[in-house]
């Protein structure tokens, strides 16, 4: 609603404003009046107004005395219209200097009055809408670590100075039936609806909500920036706070929200909160603790009383070499089980993962000394902790270490290294299909893992990366090209969640994509 106050010296004129038309029906709120300049400011001051309807005429301060303090003192964005019973050219000048939207003789007619309503409206979410994109582009930059100082001085301008900022997701369940049924469009339908109920929930305290930054494609949502300034005076602690969004979002949605709390940070390492959302979600999923609202530093005290033995990680090794499919499940679940039963902290866990990714790693040299170690072990690393412990799934751990055995088997033939050139022309022709490691090796008889591998020699990055510099370099075709709007375009390019495609969008451009097309049609402008 676009919150409304009413000025004029006159009590009938103000009730006869009020009462003239139905002002939510137009997305209006009269939410104050006031009958002189000095009761306006007050207000004002308080802040939460966006438009004003202002006598020209009032005892002690005008009209447009007022407007003119307002503009200098308390905010330029405010919206004036003016109302007078006096026809004079002068006051109509005077006010359009000021920037006054419009200028409207008493008695105020039901026509008018909605004509200029419905105008302010639509300027008012265009304005909202620009608002929010360029708001997002900078909180977006400092997200993700990838942030300039304009990125930070302009998100200062939105939020209050706070010492500790946490990044929360608010996450819709994907394993409720509801949701589940949902098709992509009508997710991010309500992903959009989430945005839009915390932020009414918020009220003035609206720019807290951002989007939501989530590497992993299938997950919907959106973002808060919580700070003390949130839950303070309202009686209640962070945890109850938390619990009391999720309560309401839930229940305004029909469906599930799950609510994980990254770790407390300043807003130049707000990154490192966004991070820790991922190991909150899969430490939530190892300890299979019950609730809706996980919170990372919960998990990050917990005092480590127990590793992985040394017995199952050799056993587990010894299959793996023989490529013993049933044994390697058996230990494989062995060591999952041992991590799910302890009480390891994020460190612990890392150890004992590293531990065998290490001997994983010595196992491929045996077979190929020419194998680079670091790129060894940055490759399974990555893999193997989205694996075996972002997930907390036992069937991703013993299906990691079955394919890790064929990667083994894979490096002792040399007849895959020639299959990367028909991988590549394939990829570029079917960009836009959901691809994966896991499929196209399958497709061309090659271990994903080995795969992978081969894209980061002649590539020089993942094979993710690799796909989604062809999907992007496709978007800008298009954004350059056609009308599309950014949704279809991300469909059309493969992307499965526009706000994944726009944030790897702005990763890769430094801008949005409406922001790309428009700056590209300005450059064709003037050639």
């Amino acid at each position: 609603m676009i919150r409304v106050l009413l000025v004029d010296d006159e009590q009938f004129i103000r009730q006869g404003l009020r009462m003239l038309i139905d002002w939510e029906e137009y997305g209006y709120q009269v939410v104050a009046e006031a009958e002189n300049g000095v009761d306006a400011i007050r207000i004002l001051e308080e802040g939460g107004i966006d438009l004003v309807f202002v006598d020209i005429k009032m005892p002690g301060m005008t009209g447009l005395e007022l407007i003119s303090y307002v503009r200098e003192n308390i905010s330029a964005q405010t919206r004036f219209v003016i109302l007078t019973g006096y026809a004079e050219f002068g006051y109509a000048r005077q006010a359009m200097q000021m920037r006054v939207i419009d200028y409207m003789l008493k008695p105020v007619q039901e026509k008018e009055l909605v004509a200029i309503l419905k105008r302010i409206n639509r300027d008012c979410q265009r304005e909202r809408k620009e608002r929010q994109e360029n708001y997002d582009f900078h909180i977006t930059h400092i997200l993700l670590g990838k942030f300039s100082d304009e990125n930070l001085a302009q998100a200062r301008r939105w939020l209050k100075q706070q010492e500790t900022w946490k990044y929360v997701s608010f996450e819709f369940d994907g394993s409720q039936e509801g949701f589940a049924r949902l098709d992509y469009r009508q997710r991010m339908e309500q992903q959009k609806a989430l945005r839009q109920y915390l932020q009414s929930l918020l009220g003035n305290d609206v720019c807290h909500v951002v989007p939501l930054i989530e590497a992993k494609e299938g997950i919907f949502g959106t973002g808060l920036l919580l700070s003390p300034c949130l839950y303070e005076g309202t009686g209640m602690e962070e945890a109850d706070y938390l619990k009391y969004l999720q309560k309401r979002a839930s229940r305004h949605l029909q469906h599930q929200i799950q609510v994980y709390v990254g770790q407390a940070a300043s807003l130049e390492q707000l990154s490192k909160s966004a991070a820790s959302i991922q190991v909150a979600r899969c430490l939530h999923g190892l300890a299979q603790e019950e609730g809706q609202v996980m919170d990372y530093e919960k998990f990050r005290y917990r005092k480590p009383s127990f590793s992985v033995r040394e017995e199952s990680v050799g056993r587990l090794l010894e299959a793996e070499k023989s490529i013993q499919k049933e044994a390697i499940c058996q230990y494989a679940d062995a060591v999952f089980t041992q991590i799910r039963d302890s009480d390891m902290n994020m460190e612990m866990v890392n150890a004992s993962i590293y531990h065998i990714l290490y001997r994983l790693m010595e196992m491929v040299q045996e077979f190929d000394d020419e194998a680079n170690q670091q790129e060894i072990l940055a490759y399974i690393g990555k893999e193997s902790f989205n694996k075996l412990v972002l997930s907390g799934s036992a069937e991703e751990i013993t299906g990691f270490f079955n394919d890790y055995a064929g990667y083994l088997a894979q490096v002792r033939s040399l007849e895959s290294r020639n299959v990367l050139d028909k991988v590549d022309d394939y990829v570029q022709a079917h960009y836009q299909e959901k691809l994966s490691l896991k499929s196209l090796g399958e497709m061309f008889y090659v271990n994903n893992v080995y795969l992978g591998q081969l894209y980061k020699k002649r590539h020089g990055m993942a094979f993710r990366d690799y796909l989604n510099q062809i999907r992007l370099e496709k978007a800008q075709e298009l954004l350059a090209g056609t009308d599309m709007r950014i949704y279809a375009i991300a469909e059309e390019v493969g992307f499965g969640k526009v706000e994944y495609f726009i944030n790897k969008f702005v990763q890769m451009n430094a801008m949005t994509p409406n922001q790309y097309r428009i700056c590209m049609r300005d450059k064709t402008r003037q050639e």
